[in-house]
């Protein structure tokens, strides 16, 4: 898949280039080409899986041809673990949708290690970097 900057000035970059970009260079953000289109059939299948395949589901149209699956399988079992000494998610359902009254939900967006609802992307992508500068034999200090 490729990626465009919002202000069309910057050059067109694969998934691994604009992860290592971040903005791009004419001052706009990266987006996909192309959204992937997911069937309504495809969005009920997946309302029965755990967080990490569902996230696989989702991540994997972004990556493909880049990174394959098992290494994309192991970089979010990595970044949303919640078991083990290196658990850095406190609930096994990772965000879990928890009902506080007849037909109202809660959605815990604070079982990450920072208590943050930003810990969903970032330990993704502190995952995703370690796994793109280890294949490029990179590293940042």
């Amino acid at each position: 898949m490729k990626f465009v900057s919002t202000r069309g000035e910057a050059p067109v970059l694969s998934f691994e280039e604009v992860v290592l970009a971040g903005l791009a260079a004419d001052g706009g953000l990266y987006v996909p080409e192309t959204l992937p289109k997911f069937s309504s059939q495809q969005i009920a299948a997946w309302s029965g899986l755990g967080y990490c395949e569902l996230a696989f589901n989702i991540f994997q149209p972004f990556v493909a041809g880049e990174i394959d699956d098992a290494d994309l399988t192991e970089i979010i079992a990595k970044a949303y673990s919640c078991s083990g000494e290196k658990a850095s998610f406190r609930h096994p359902a990772i965000a879990p949708l928890v009902q506080i009254d007849h037909n109202q939900w809660i959605l815990e967006l604070f079982q990450g290690p920072t208590l943050a609802f930003k810990d969903f992307a970032l330990q993704f992508l502190g995952h995703l970097l370690d796994f793109i500068l280890a294949r490029r034999q990179q590293r940042v200090v």
